[in-house]
């Protein structure tokens, strides 16, 4: 079994390795900076989710929670850009994962559920339901951690 996953993580090791070059992940890492605004993620997303690994996905997670903690007034704007390109919403809901801060989680999923202000009700359904898909395997790792 153990062989299997290691073959696994090598194929698909090989498949990123060929999908992102290393001039491709450090203009990724260099752009990672400017994700203030929906708009620059959508940019980020076009040019460079085929880098979507380490540290990078984790920063990209961190710039997608603190867009939707710190802003969730322009939301809307994310709304407009999803409508456009659905696969943007698909990767910001992929963003949405166990490495955060579990209150800025827990803050998603309470905002998606009471303060919607945006047309695509949509939009708030599937960040609620990422935020709540996530949040139970986070408090089972900060319960581990803490034991």
């Amino acid at each position: 079994m153990k062989r299997i996953i290691m073959v696994l993580v090598f194929s698909f090791s090989n498949v990123y390795a060929e999908d992102c070059s290393q001039q491709d992940f450090d203009k990724a890492d260099m752009a990672l900076d400017s994700l203030a605004s929906w708009k620059a993620v959508d940019d980020f997303y076009s040019r460079h989710s085929q880098c979507d690994v380490g540290y990078l996905r984790e920063g990209t997670s961190e710039k997608i929670i603190r867009l939707l903690v710190d802003k969730w007034e322009e939301l809307n704007e994310l709304s407009v850009l999803v409508k456009r390109k659905p696969a943007l919403g698909d990767y910001v809901f992929d963003h949405i994962g166990e490495i955060l801060d579990v209150k800025d989680v827990e803050k998603v999923r309470d905002y998606s559920a009471s303060h919607c202000q945006i047309d695509s009700k949509d939009l708030c359904k599937k960040l609620h339901d990422a935020a709540v898909y996530i949040l139970p395997y986070m408090s089972s790792q900060y319960q581990y951690l803490n034991n």
